[in-house]
């Protein structure tokens, strides 16, 4: 993942941080994750909540993430 990319999102218009985003993720994902991601992504309220799914993404990505978490849960039983 472009970290350059990653630390911009915040500062973008909603709909250049979500084409940004989408684009982002890995073409490695599986589908039905990918497509859950893209769904709360186009849900997203604004360019920081945007940003925010990425990092959670890119520190899950890295095994920065929170064992037990719910947010993991969600996506890996997608």
């Amino acid at each position: 993942m472009n970290i350059d990319k990653l630390q911009t999102l915040d500062k973008l218009s909603l709909d250049k941080a979500r084409e940004t985003a989408i684009g982002l993720i890995a073409k490695k994902t599986k589908p039905l994750v990918r497509n859950r991601l893209e769904y709360d992504i186009n849900s997203a309220r604004n360019s920081a909540e945007v940003s925010r799914i990425m990092w959670q993404v890119y520190l899950s990505g890295n095994g920065l993430g929170t064992v037990g978490s719910s947010w993991k849960s969600f996506y890996r039983s997608a």
